[in-house]
């Protein structure tokens, strides 16, 4: 269950492309499309929680704190140096840096975390890794070698916000510990990107209509399946899973827009498929006890 929990969460993040660029074709700017998808991911899901597991709302003192520091310290960081690198290269190039992240989690795993990199998950990554340059394969053009860095450092901070996910979020309520990370997110972000707090008074409904979309299908859902998965399995193999993300963001292009998938890409596509189901196998969670 932990397995397709995490998969359907990279699925599920694999459509935020989709809807981002039909959030730019109706006139929104990165910085609004960012903490607007948190905010009103965060008012749905407060809303949902309050109507039906009012209880749920409520965590200790210092989970509540967690969440919210994993929210402005990792999804808002993470998020605001992906979209700075897309400023100053191309996005396939952004999009290979930024998933570098599981090698950056197996290795924070090992160093850590006192993991035991095993050869199959070795050979997952190698494989994941060669498939990801392929599905992304094109012009890499680098205006800014700033731009690289913050890649780099976009990486980093996913792979941070996953390891000290895996680690401190083991035993709260995945929809509790969502809210709370999207709060924190959406005020990180706010701060950062200073979106206008009246623009909605004149938006269009097909405005909101998008942004909901983002909201549910590419945050709520997500972030929720993934902690939950994340709860049953080691921050390195739910790294890896989650690579299913850039599959089905090219398959999805492909099919919405028309996009060209090229040989080279379908084979990328089909090695990163291969790792995953090489990376299937279940595992005890580094933290559970003795039997």
């Amino acid at each position: 269950m932990g397995s397709l929990q995490v998969l359907l969460a990279g699925a599920c993040f694999g459509f935020l492309g989709i809807f981002a660029k039909w959030a730019y074709s109706l006139g929104f700017s990165v910085g609004e499309v960012l903490t607007f998808r948190f905010l009103i991911a965060a008012l749905v899901l407060g809303a949902a929680l309050a109507i039906f597991k009012r209880e749920w709302l409520v965590l200790p003192r210092r989970q509540v704190v967690i969440s919210l520091l994993l929210g402005l310290l990792g999804y808002a960081v993470f998020s605001t140096l992906y979209f700075v690198s897309i400023k100053g290269i191309t996005v396939g190039l952004a999009a290979l840096l930024l998933f570098t992240f599981p090698l950056f989690v197996n290795i924070g795993a090992v160093v850590f975390l006192k993991e035991r990199l095993t050869p199959l998950r070795a050979l997952s990554l190698v494989i994941a890794g060669t498939g990801l340059v392929l599905l992304v394969w094109g012009d890499w053009s680098v205006e800014k070698v700033s731009a690289v860095i913050a890649g780099i450092g976009a990486a980093l901070a996913y792979a941070g916000y996953v390891l000290i996910s895996g680690v401190v979020q083991k035993d709260v309520r995945p929809l509790s510990s969502s809210f709370y990370v999207m709060i924190g997110a959406s005020l990180g972000l706010a701060l950062y990107h200073h979106p206008s707090p009246t623009a909605w008074i004149e938006w269009p409904p097909e405005r909101f209509v998008v942004l909901l979309g983002i909201a549910v299908i590419c945050t709520i859902a997500p972030l929720t399946l993934f902690l939950s998965g994340l709860q049953k399995m080691s921050s390195s193999r739910a790294s890896l899973l989650v690579m299913i993300e850039p599959v089905v963001a090219t398959i999805a292009g492909a099919v919405i827009f028309q996009e060209r998938l090229s040989a080279v890409q379908s084979v990328g596509a089909g090695l990163i498929l291969s790792a995953l189901v090489l990376n299937r196998r279940p595992e005890i969670p580094t933290n559970a006890p003795p039997a």
